[in-house]
């Protein structure tokens, strides 16, 4: 399995309309294949600094490119909202990391 963060970033005044746009389902769903781990929020309760949320997911090697056209199709539902910034990343295992070092 690969995991791949998702790290986004919107003003504090556009809360209200990001959070109808996720509970009002207004952005695509992710592909049945992909897990969703978890998803953080961080500056809850400031309206006047930048909100930013943390996207975890999970998605079989074999369908990496599927998986992340699928995830930046979600994210990019969110476009509209003035000041939404996001960034994808698929992240491996410190061990897996190693041998690319010469240490494994």
């Amino acid at each position: 399995m690969v995991n791949i963060m998702v790290t986004s970033s919107y003003p504090g005044h556009k809360a209200d309309e990001i959070g109808q746009m996720f509970v009002g389902k207004k952005v695509p769903e992710v592909a049945d294949f992909i897990k969703t781990i978890n998803i953080w929020v961080s500056s809850v309760g400031s309206s006047d600094r930048e909100y930013k949320i943390y996207a975890l997911y999970e998605a079989p090697n074999d369908k990496l490119y599927e998986a992340i056209k699928s995830i930046a199709a979600r994210y990019a539902g969110y476009r509209t909202v003035e000041g939404f910034k996001y960034q994808m990343d698929s992240l491996l295992p410190v061990q897996e990391t190693l041998p690319m070092i010469g240490l494994g």
